[in-house]
């Protein structure tokens, strides 16, 4: 069986614009490959996540099937 996935999320506010308008931006670290990503908004942290999710499942139904 292999080992669960982990992430660390960081949520930052952050100024958009001249305007000084904030925005969300988020750090995503997966803790099993240490790769780091950041991304522009909420949205974007949480579909990488469920991106790496999907890949680690698929990971694990092929090795299965051998």
């Amino acid at each position: 069986m292999s080992a669960d996935e982990v992430f660390i999320l960081r949520f930052w506010l952050e100024e958009a614009d001249m305007r000084e308008q904030l925005r969300w931006r988020a750090q995503v670290r997966s803790v099993n490959t240490r790769q780091r990503q950041i991304t522009d908004d909420i949205d974007s942290a949480f579909a990488l996540i469920a991106e790496r999710l999907r890949a680690a499942l698929s990971a694990e139904t092929d090795e299965k099937e051998r």
